[in-house]
């Protein structure tokens, strides 16, 4: 199993949307749907920052391309809550734990911004197979289950992690 070193950035660049979206697409996983908002997502960000859209990202650089990004903000109208909206990883990049990096980082920075808890929305379906078992090894726990959420056949699964404070951090 490799264990390639990736850069990690947090914010957005121009290039990016098109990137994540050839990353997203590359996957074999999300619909066209799906992956023009992820497309979106990244622009929208680029257009209002951080704050301003909601969205923050972690990126993971490889030697040519994005190999993999996590993207997630906070919950309107909860205290402290998180959503991760988006992980993936290039195919190419699979098995080198960097999902689980991405994951780690994105608690990281959601700790950062005193984020208590961080939910991951799921699909039921065999391809989101992986995304599920992420979650549950990185200590999530299914939270929530709702058959037919998506579609027929396609229900939703929300996994959650309490984020413990770092040593030394305050509250």
């Amino acid at each position: 199993m490799s264990t390639q070193r990736h850069r990690f950035r947090t914010q957005v660049q121009p290039g990016d949307a098109a990137a994540i979206e050839r990353l997203v697409r590359g996957t074999g996983v999300f619909s066209e749907a799906e992956t023009r908002i992820a497309r979106e997502l990244v622009e929208e960000n680029l257009a209002r920052g951080d704050d301003g859209s909601g969205y923050r990202f972690v990126i993971a650089d490889g030697t040519d391309s994005i190999d993999g990004y996590a993207c997630f903000g906070e919950i309107p109208a909860t205290d402290r809550r998180y959503e991760l909206y988006w992980i993936a990883v290039r195919r190419e990049s699979r098995r080198t734990r960097l999902g689980q990096q991405l994951m780690k980082a994105a608690e990281d920075a959601v700790r950062a911004l005193d984020g208590a808890y961080l939910f991951a929305e799921t699909s039921t379906t065999a391809n989101y197979e992986p995304a599920r078992k992420l979650y549950l090894a990185q200590g999530y726990e299914r939270v929530a289950s709702i058959a037919d959420w998506h579609a027929d056949g396609d229900g939703l699964e929300i996994y959650g992690k309490r984020l413990e404070r770092s040593p030394g951090s305050p509250l």
